[in-house]
């Protein structure tokens, strides 16, 4: 049975809806998705992937004009270049040779093995004219390694011509040749060939020439990666948490059996995280010189080598360090009370290392330079802090001191010093026995050093009463005001046996409380 099928195609050949005149029966047919000239064997009609219900028995084609049914050619050579006879592609063996140029349409007619001859109309367009294309295009060294990353890039540009089928050479044209990395422009000599050399990536990467729109295939340049090693001058590391040192050594690559060294290979050290820690690039003896840091001691290093794929391997060393951390007692305050009590308080940094112990010593000195004391050992807070009322001296320097260990340098707070006036009750005198509601006389001199000790007058004394048995118990007889002297005398009415005391406790900014003096008293 024939029949004709047409096809709603412009000359871009794209498949369009079938379109079946009335005359004949609508049945589904032979579809193609393209007939045109072959993309490479310029010349030749092309059929791509016709799809048939029996197999493909003939082809033929008629190409002719746009709009026009005058056949400008006959072709009947079509053989099966892909594929099988009822899904396949199809080529003619002969190229198909037109006396005239331009764009073409062309009609298929198809026969089929259970006797079908179906004729698709309009079914692609035959480009008749003048095309130019790359030639030979390649590279010379496809897979470089790192001993000559050296790589020429080279190919022919030429045209292909409709009425004789020949090509000729195009000269003295501009192609580009991408290499991965950038594009450089070459030119054509009078044969339309071309070359460029260039330094291969350090992973593989496309290369290609282009002419305007017209690309050549996509080739890549990937590098042949050789064994590698690097080698320290030492890898073990000594000084205080946080000093710089330099990690020294040599980067080798195998060749043939013999070590080579590179420049340009990226080596850094990181830590067990993989954070950067110092980084440098080998020079032309392969040798290289990094600056990193003495890290927290027992935290892990690496030093890491890569070179991109020119290596097959990633060369590591490991890194050892013996670190020394060392403390700082920031904050260091005192303050003297005027009962004698010195407050002390600060904190206490140690870096680099974990802490050996949780203990300071606070010191004192007379003259903050020798013959230092200690007064108390302190017990660290968790917070590293420490606070302690320490029983001081009236006049002193204090400094706090921390020992540190083998692996953590101690560490001494600035000097500070602490100075109040002492006062004193001198002479003091209390009646030893008194009868029942009797009168108790308590007497004094009230003296303070300035800085020898002399008379400290119109001043608050005030008296205490302890029971006696009950030593932590006091009650407040009363005060008196000392003379200009400095002495002072006062009875208070009897409370039982026990002790009365004397205290100089209304003191100003710059006067300590005198040691307390004390008298017994025997109730009759």
């Amino acid at each position: 049975m024939k029949r004709s099928i047409s096809f709603a195609l412009s000359t871009s050949v794209v498949l369009g809806v079938l379109a079946v005149p009335a005359t004949a029966v609508a049945a589904a047919g032979p579809t193609a998705l393209k007939v045109s000239g072959h993309d490479k064997q310029f010349g030749r009609l092309f059929v791509d992937d016709l799809k048939t219900d029996s197999d493909v028995t003939g082809i033929s084609a008629v190409v002719h004009k746009p709009g026009e049914n005058v056949a400008v050619e006959w072709v009947h050579d079509f053989e099966l270049a892909s594929g099988d006879r009822k899904t396949g592609d199809w080529i003619t063996k002969k190229d198909v040779k037109l006396e005239i140029t331009g764009l073409f349409a062309v009609d298929l007619i198809v026969r089929e093995s259970d006797g079908d001859e179906t004729t698709l109309k309009d079914v692609g367009t035959y480009d008749y004219r003048a095309r130019k294309y790359f030639q030979e295009f390649g590279v010379d060294r496809p897979n470089p390694t790192v001993d000559d990353m050296l790589v020429t890039a080279s190919g022919r540009l030429a045209e292909w011509q409709p009425i004789t089928h020949e090509s000729k050479p195009v000269a003295d044209s501009s192609v580009r040749i991408h290499n991965g990395s950038y594009d450089e422009v070459v030119r054509t000599d009078a044969d339309g060939r071309f070359s460029d050399w260039f330094i291969a990536n350090s992973r593989p990467s496309p290369v290609r020439a282009s002419y305007g729109y017209l690309s050549s295939e996509l080739l890549q340049v990937a590098p042949k990666g050789l064994p590698a090693r690097v080698t320290l001058d030492t890898s073990e590391f000594s000084g205080r948490f946080g000093a710089p040192v330099k990690v020294i050594g040599k980067v080798e690559y195998e060749l043939n059996g013999v070590w080579k060294t590179t420049n340009y290979a990226d080596v850094e050290v990181v830590n067990a995280a993989g954070t950067w820690e110092g980084s440098a690039v080998t020079d032309k003896d392969g040798r290289f010189s990094l600056e990193t840091k003495i890290p927290f001691a027992g935290d892990k290093r690496q030093l890491k080598v890569s070179y991109g794929d020119w290596f097959s391997n990633k060369p590591t060393a490991p890194l050892t360090f013996r670190t020394t951390g060392y403390s700082s007692i920031d904050q260091f305050a005192i303050k003297l009370g005027f009962d004698s009590k010195l407050t002390v308080s600060g904190l206490l940094e140690v870096e680099g290392a974990p802490r050996p112990h949780n203990k300071l010593d606070i010191q004192v000195s007379k003259n903050g330079k020798d013959g230092w004391a200690k007064l108390k050992t302190l017990t660290l807070t968790k917070d590293r802090y420490f606070l302690a009322d320490i029983p001081a001296p009236a006049s002193g320097h204090y400094r706090a001191v921390y020992s540190g260990s083998a692996n953590v340098q101690g560490s001494v707070s600035p000097v500070l010093k602490a100075s109040l006036i002492p006062t004193r009750i001198k002479d003091y005198k209390v009646t030893p026995k008194v009868k029942k509601r009797g009168a108790i006389a308590v007497s004094g001199t009230l003296q303070h050093a300035a800085p020898a000790w002399k008379a400290y007058g119109g001043r608050k004394v005030m008296i205490f009463f302890s029971p006696k048995g009950k030593p932590k118990e006091s009650y407040l007889l009363g005060e008196v005001k000392t003379a200009a002297n400095g002495t002072f005398k006062k009875s208070f009415k009897e409370r039982g046996d026990g002790t009365i005391f004397a205290l100089h406790m209304d003191v100003d900014s710059a006067h300590l409380m005198n040691p307390k003096v004390t008298g017994t008293v025997d109730v009759k």
